[in-house]
């Protein structure tokens, strides 16, 4: 029976171990060494939640003061080392409160969004005119003349046809609508799955809870 027991706490610790495997991935670590009285890298980049360590390489002590006040390390000996996880993104510049002249720089990114898609701009709508009318013109009327031995007649009044034309003009308006932006999508972040981790953890599980099971029935 204590086999068993045994047996059954060592699988929930590698268990507990596998399921936080995904959280330790998730952030990095990332090293600045203090020698020759620099900071090497000088200046280095690293991303929201990751974690800065400096290591004193030199044979007498140095300091990692923030020139904000964000951070202090206070006396870094020979050989011993310094962390700091960055919890904020901006640009931070410190410095050796032992060695004034000896700076640095940590850039801090936070996570990158898509940038926002612009609305299409809608298209006039184009206005039709209503064509020309022509007015009608009256046809003109021919004067009698008398005639002394003749009987007067009246020259009937010839009509001039009038035509009513109507010419109808109708512009066109084409319009185009304005381009839309073209949405960008990061491109995801590569690294370790956390389902398939908690998939290993659960196979395991089982498998030490058969170790155990078989060890039980042996004793």
């Amino acid at each position: 029976m204590r086999r068993a027991a045994v047996a059954w706490a060592a699988a929930l610790v590698i268990s507990g171990g596998l399921l936080a495997l995904p959280l330790v991935a998730l952030a990095a670590t990332s090293p600045v060494n203090i020698q020759n009285s620099a900071f090497a890298p000088a200046t280095i980049t690293v991303h929201l939640g990751d974690t800065v360590t400096w290591t004193n390489r030199d044979a007498f002590s140095h300091t990692s003061t923030s020139d904000t006040g964000a951070w202090d390390s206070h006396v870094i000996t020979a050989g011993a080392a310094f962390s700091f996880t960055f919890a904020s993104a901006g640009t931070f510049a410190y410095h050796c409160a032992i060695h004034p002249f000896m700076h640095g720089t940590i850039v801090v990114q936070a996570p990158s969004t898509p940038p926002p898609t612009a609305p299409p701009t809608a298209s006039p709508t184009p206005v039709r005119t209503a064509p020309p009318t022509i007015a009608a013109t009256a046809p003109p009327t021919v004067a009698p003349t008398d005639e002394p031995t003749a009987a007067p007649t009246t020259a009937a009044p010839t009509p001039t046809a009038s035509s009513t034309t109507a010419a109808t003009a109708a512009p066109v308006v084409s319009a185009f609508p304005s381009a839309v932006a073209a949405q960008v999508t990061p491109a995801p972040a590569s690294g370790p799955s956390g389902p398939l981790l908690i998939g290993v953890a659960a196979l395991a599980v089982i498998a030490l809870g058969a170790i155990a099971l078989f060890v039980a029935r042996r004793s």
